[in-house]
């Protein structure tokens, strides 16, 4: 089974504010929506990942990929926990500056700090093109940054910087130049 980081799961990384535990932040930051349950175990004990799957998951941080969610919801029993954003099928459009701003932060940092390895990462950054493709991104992003080196120390402003643009309140020198929508 797969899961991805929910909108609360980014704004876990995001706000200086911890409300979950030092394990339960460590498998969120894993939880990329490529990974699995089997992946996930290599990094921890099977009893103890299962639990805190189930618990970010009926508190919103992760969720699991849309495709699952219809498939899972007919084949299981206990509920699952939904976003108001995610109630319908459709892509969420973004702003076309916001979009543009994140990309160019996502892309600056990753030639900074990331160099050969982050070159996936740039090339899926540079094909997104709408909001749910582009969180998919940032979590990839977030944890190689998480796990680089040199990112480690910038990844938390940036990913304040990446929040802020997407809430609107965008600080980025190329938005001031371009009408906000």
């Amino acid at each position: 089974m797969v899961y991805e980081k929910s909108t609360r799961g980014f704004n876990e990384f995001a706000s200086n504010q911890r409300t979950l535990s030092v394990r339960e932040r460590q498998v969120l930051l894993l939880v990329n929506g490529v990974r699995n349950l089997d992946d996930l175990n290599k990094f921890f004990k099977q009893d103890q990942l299962l639990d805190t799957i189930k618990k970010l998951e009926s508190e919103g941080y992760i969720q699991r990929p849309r495709g699952q969610q219809a498939i899972s919801a007919a084949t299981q029993t206990s509920p699952i926990t939904i976003s108001l954003l995610e109630t319908t099928d459709q892509v969420t459009p973004i702003c076309p500056t916001k979009l543009a701003t994140v990309k160019s932060i996502l892309i600056e940092a990753t030639d900074d700090y990331l160099g050969m390895m982050g070159r996936g990462i740039k090339t899926k950054i540079e094909s997104c093109e709408n909001e749910t493709s582009l969180r998919q991104c940032i979590s990839s992003w977030h944890m190689a940054m998480r796990e680089s080196k040199l990112g480690r120390e910038s990844a938390s402003f940036l990913m304040e910087q990446i929040h802020q643009t997407l809430e609107g309140n965008i600080i980025d020198t190329i938005s001031s130049a371009q009408p906000q929508h």
